[in-house]
């Protein structure tokens, strides 16, 4: 006579299926944890981040765009804030470049926002932190959020 089903019986068919769940799991995490990307070094705007064709660039954006309420020399004016010197560093220090450029984008001209797009905003900030005496690199600062938020903005040493 054969044994009727009882709890044992049927954990010992159920015991493949969740060892095999439980390997795939396993097996899932440790892919997981293998194909996540290290966390990228932190740059600064010290490490030459933007070049100097991205600065004129940038530069006759500014002239074109923000010139008439920060001033030609990025003094600040009636209503807006200087872009330079302590002024600057005091709104953005600890900051990322994109922080920076998508309140750019987003928010100025303040006579009509939203109408830059990432890479003008990226350009006229090459322009700013270079006025701010950042130094220049030889590399374009890419208009990529992922990349634009890995660089601090950060005082001249």
């Amino acid at each position: 006579m054969t044994p009727a089903p009882g709890p044992s019986f049927r954990f010992h068919r159920l015991l493949p299926g969740i060892l095999l769940g439980l390997g795939l799991a396993a097996t899932g995490t440790v892919s997981l944890v293998l194909a996540a990307e290290p966390p990228p070094s932190q740059r600064s705007v010290l490490d030459g981040v933007f070049s100097s064709a991205q600065i004129s660039r940038g530069k006759k954006g500014y002239e074109s765009l923000c010139a008439r309420c920060h001033g030609d020399a990025l003094g600040g004016g009636e209503d807006s804030p200087a872009l330079v010197e302590a002024d600057f560093l005091n709104n953005w220090y600890g900051k990322t470049i994109g922080a920076l450029v998508e309140y750019t984008r987003e928010e100025m001209p303040s006579d009509g926002p939203g109408d830059l797009t990432r890479k003008e905003s990226t350009d006229i900030t090459a322009f700013v932190l270079s006025s701010n005496d950042f130094p220049t690199g030889s590399a374009e600062l890419a208009p990529e959020l992922k990349v634009l938020n890995q660089i601090l903005i950060t005082p001249r040493k």
